[in-house]
C-alpha cells in the first residue's frame, strides 16, 4: 500500500471526473497472490465437500460444533488479522476472493464468518490498542473464541444514533452496561462482543451530551445473557439471537477507541463489511450459474435443450453479466484500498448494493429456469434464495445505503455551490458562467471553468482500449452529465434535498451505474488487450461488456429522466390517502 491516501474513485463521479489513473490498469492479482488464493480456495472446496451438508444446516437451524472447530483448524477465523497476532493477514483481494469462495459453498457459514471477522472483531482490529490486541486477537484469530457485533436494537435498526444501550461511568475506572441488542448473528456462540452503548459526555458550556462510545464484552461477565434462537426465513444455521446487559461492571480499559467516537468506529466497521457481502454476492451467483447452466444442458423440452432457448439463453446471459459486473466492481475497489484509497465507504456501499441485489436477481432467475423442481426442497434453488434475501437487508437497508451514497457523494459538489453563494447569486453564475467569470474568486472561477468544459463534453478517456473506445465516450458523456445534473438538483433543491429521499434514490443509482460501468470497462479493456488471452475470450468478454454497458445506461438514462418527470407528487398523494385508511380500499364490490 501506497504511503499517500488517494481520493475516492466514487466520491469523484459527483464532480464528474473520471480519476482514469486509479481505473487503469484494472488491478490484477500477482503471481504470489495467485498461488495463496489457490491454496486457501482449494483447502474450502474440500472442507465444503467433506463436511458443509447446507441442507442439514437448514433443516436443523445450526452448524455442528465440530464443523465451527474445521473453520477453525483451517485458519478461516482470522483471515485479515496481522500475522504477529495469529492470523493470515491476507489484503483486501485476498480476502474478497477467499470469502467469495465460502459464500459460494454454504450462505449460513458465510454468515457466521462473516460475522465474526467482518464485523465482530474488525473494530479491536481498527482501534484498538497495542494491549487489547495482544489480549484479544490471537483467541479470535484461532477461533479459541466467536466474536460477535451488537449494534442493532429493538427500536434502532439502520438508525444507530438513536440506540438506548447505556454505560454508565462508574468512576472508578469501570462502566456498568444496561440494554438490549437485537438480532445479533453469532449471539449464542460468541465469548466476545463488540457493543456500542451511550455515553455522558461533557461540553464546553458545561452541558451533558450523550454520544455513543464501543466496549468489548465478555460472554463469563456477569448480567450478559442471551434469548432464544431467532426463526429465521434464511441462513438458519447461523445463530441470531438477542443479546441482554443488566448492569454488566466493564473495565474501562475495555472500552475501544476514544469516548464518544463509537459511531464512527461502528461506520468503519459496516465499510469493510459491506464489502464482504459484495464479495460473498459473486460466490453465490458464481454457484447459481454452475447450477443453472448444468440444469439448461440437461433437459430437453419439445425435443431440444434448454439452453438452445432463446429466453434461457437471456436468462443465462443476464446472469452471467450481473455476475462479472459485481465482481469487477469489488476487485476495483479492493485494488484501490490495495493502492491507498482510505476512504471506501461509498465504494463499498455500492458494492454491497448491487451485489445483493445482483444476487437476489440471479437465484429468482435460477429458480425460474429450474422451474418446477427449484420450488421443491430436495433441490438447493429455493434454499439459495432464501438464504439470499438477507442481503438486502444485512448492515444497512439498501434503501438506507442509497441515501448514504447519494449524500455522501453530494457534499463534495453542494461544499463548493456553498462557497459559490457566499460570492455571487448561484442560479446566475451557473445559467450564464461564462459572464460570470470575471466576478468569481479563482476557486470559483476554476469550478465554473470545469463546468463549462463539462457541458461541451471535450474531455475523454484516454486509456480505454480502442475496441472499447465507444463504450468509454459514452460513460465520460454520462460522467459529465451526471454531475450537471447533480448540480442543478443542488441549486433546485438546496438544504430539501435532506428529506428528499427519491430525488437520493435517483442520484445514488446513477451513481451505482457510472461505477459498474467504470469497474467493467477497465476490467475488460485489461483482458482484451492481453496478448496471452485467446480471441474467441476477448470477443466474449467484449459482447459480455456491451451486454452490461446497454443495461446500466437502461438503468442511468431511467433514473436521469425521473429527475425531472415522475410520479413523485402522485406517490404524495395515495400516500395521504392511506394514512388515513392504512388497507386496500378499492375493493371491486364497493
Amino acid at each position: 500500500m501506497t504511503g499517500d491516501s488517494i481520493p475516492s474513485f466514487a466520491k469523484m463521479l459527483f464532480f464528474g471526473e473520471v480519476e482514469e489513473n486509479q481505473l487503469f490498469p484494472y488491478p490484477l492479482f500477482s503471481d504470489k497472490q495467485k498461488e495463496l488464493a489457490v491454496e486457501i480456495i482449494n483447502s474450502v472446496q474440500s472442507l465444503a465437500k467433506d463436511s458443509f451438508d447446507s441442507e442439514k444446516f437448514d433443516q436443523t437451524e445450526e452448524i455442528p460444533a465440530e464443523v465451527l472447530e474445521q473453520l477453525s483448524q483451517m485458519g478461516l477465523c482470522g483471515l485479515t488479522v496481522p500475522e504477529e497476532f495469529g492470523g493470515m493477514e491476507l489484503d483486501p483481494s485476498l480476502n474478497a476472493r477467499v470469502f467469495s469462495e465460502i459464500s459460494g459453498s454454504d450462505g449460513s457459514i458465510a454468515t457466521t464468518l462473516g460475522a465474526h471477522q467482518s464485523i465482530g472483531y474488525k473494530a479491536l482490529i481498527n482501534e484498538g490498542t497495542k494491549e487489547q490486541k495482544e489480549k484479544w486477537l490471537p483467541q479470535l484469530a484461532s477461533g479459541e473464541k466467536w466474536a460477535a457485533f451488537c449494534l442493532t436494537e429493538p427500536g434502532s435498526g439502520s438508525d444507530a444514533y438513536s440506540i438506548k444501550t447505556k454505560a454508565v461511568d462508574n468512576g472508578d475506572k469501570t462502566y456498568s452496561i444496561s440494554g438490549q441488542k437485537l438480532w445479533i448473528t453469532n449471539a449464542g456462540i460468541a465469548d466476545f462482543f463488540t457493543v456500542f452503548c451511550k455515553t455522558d459526555h461533557e461540553e464546553k458550556d458545561g452541558t451533558k451530551k450523550q454520544k455513543i462510545s464501543c466496549f468489548i464484552v465478555e460472554k463469563g461477565m456477569k448480567g450478559v445473557s442471551v434469548g432464544e434462537k431467532e426463526k429465521k426465513m434464511g441462513i438458519r444455521g447461523s445463530d441470531t439471537r438477542a443479546v441482554f446487559f443488566d448492569n454488566v461492571v466493564v473495565p474501562a480499559e475495555n472500552m475501544i477507541g476514544q469516548p464518544g467516537k463509537g459511531f464512527k468506529i461502528a461506520m468503519n466497521v459496516l465499510n469493510s463489511g459491506r464489502l464482504s457481502l459484495g464479495s460473498g454476492a459473486v460466490g453465490g451467483m458464481k454457484t447459481l450459474i454452475k447450477l443453472a447452466t448444468a440444469h439448461t444442458l440437461e433437459r430437453k423440452q419439445f425435443n431440444q435443450h434448454l439452453i438452445d432457448m432463446g429466453m434461457i439463453q437471456e436468462k443465462l446471459v443476464e446472469m452471467l453479466a450481473l455476475t462479472y459486473a459485481t465482481e469487477s466492481m469489488v476487485y476495483l475497489t479492493t485494488g484501490l484500498i490495495n493502492e491507498g484509497m482510505s476512504d471506501y465507504s461509498v465504494e463499498s456501499a455500492m458494492c454491497k448494493v448491487f451485489g445483493s441485489e445482483a444476487l437476489w436477481e440471479v437465484s429468482d432467475i435460477s429458480l425460474q429456469i429450474a422451474a418446477g423442481i427449484g420450488y421443491m426442497r430436495e433441490y438447493p434453488y429455493e434454499r439459495i434464495m432464501r438464504d439470499s434475501r438477507i442481503n438486502l437487508i444485512f448492515e444497512g437497508t439498501n434503501e438506507i445505503l442509497r441515501i448514504f451514497i447519494a449524500l455522501s457523494g453530494i457534499k463534495g459538489p453542494s461544499d463548493i455551490l456553498k462557497e459559490l453563494g457566499k460570492i455571487a447569486d448561484v442560479s446566475k453564475v451557473l445559467n450564464d458562467p461564462i459572464k460570470s467569470l470575471g466576478v468569481l474568486t479563482d476557486f470559483a472561477r476554476d469550478f465554473a471553468l470545469k463546468r463549462v468544459q463539462k457541458m461541451i463534453g471535450s474531455k475523454y478517456l484516454s486509456k480505454v482500449d480502442p475496441e472499447l473506445k465507444p463504450l468509454g465516450d459514452d460513460l465520460s458523456l454520462m460522467v459529465r452529465e451526471f454531475s450537471i445534473k447533480v448540480e442543478n438538483t443542488l441549486i433546485k433543491l438546496g438544504k430539501k434535498i435532506i428529506g428528499n429521499e427519491l430525488t437520493q434514490k435517483r442520484i445514488a443509482d446513477m451513481a451505482i451505474s457510472l461505477f459498474c460501468m467504470s469497474a467493467v470497462l477497465s476490467r475488460s479493456s485489461g483482458i482484451i488487450a492481453d496478448k496471452s488471452i485467446d480471441s474467441e475470450t476477448k470477443e466474449q468478454i467484449k459482447a459480455l461488456t456491451e451486454f452490461i454497458f446497454n443495461r446500466q445506461k437502461n438503468i442511468f438514462s431511467e433514473s436521469r429522466n425521473q429527475m425531472d418527470q415522475n410520479q413523485d407528487k402522485n406517490i404524495a398523494k395515495i400516500i395521504g390517502f392511506l394514512k388515513k385508511k392504512p388497507s386496500y380500499n378499492f375493493d371491486i364490490i364497493d
